[in-house]
């Protein structure tokens, strides 16, 4: 199975409307995080490379289902250092031009009134510690954070802080890389039967 690029590389994407845009820049394999093999499934061989952060993953699961309206979600789960936002301004400039500021991710992964107000950056807490940030002018669904207290894998000593971008948000020169697929199945007990058979049996489960 092909990987992921050992070297280090970068990844563009955004929103619909480009309001929000975005920066993946990818290190090289050794300062990548290791992922826990036992906690997540893997589809396909394994190796040296995806073993490692990041995970692109197809997610089952009810809640990123019913918020994207996709029949299976797909992301891109890396630290949150290896990103950098981009965030139009509602206002424009003195000469009419557009502006734009640069975030923390973190302060655009939980916005406050004050960058909600200014930006197109819109959000809620879909659940307990949960949350779902999307544009607010094209309504593209963009990253999920999981913020929560006990979440061990978002220690230091693990990988550190981290949240997942929507894979359909990269620009298509990103997505056009040949490696750049889902290899991982997360919340797989949450998923739609038929669409399960789909993704183990491809077509020919469709028309059985």
């Amino acid at each position: 199975m092909a990987t992921l690029p050992s070297t280090a590389f970068k990844l563009h994407g955004g929103c619909f409307c480009n309001a929000i845009r975005y920066t993946i820049s990818v290190p090289e394999l050794a300062s990548r995080p290791i992922i826990p093999q036992h906690q997540i499934k893997l589809f396909g061989s394994q190796s040296e490379v995806n073993e490692r952060l990041p995970i692109i993953s197809l997610d089952h699961c009810n809640s990123c289902r019913r918020t994207s309206g996709v029949i299976v979600q797909s992301w891109f789960i890396c630290p949150q250092s290896w990103v950098e936002f981009t965030l139009l301004l509602r206002s424009q400039g003195t000469s009419g031009s557009a502006e734009t500021i640069k975030p923390t991710t973190i302060d655009f992964l939980k916005p406050d009134v004050g960058l909600l107000e200014r930006t197109f950056a819109m959000g809620f807490e879909s659940s307990e510690d949960k949350y779902r940030i999307f544009c607010g002018k094209c309504e593209t669904h963009l990253t999920f954070l999981n913020d929560g207290p006990n979440h061990a894998l978002a220690d230091k000593g693990n990988w550190g802080p981290y949240f997942d971008v929507a894979l359909g948000t990269l620009d298509t020169e990103s997505l056009e890389m040949d490696v750049l697929k889902p290899y991982y199945l997360v919340w797989w007990k949450d998923g739609i039967d038929w669409v399960k058979r789909f993704v183990l049996e491809g077509e020919k489960s469709l028309f059985a």
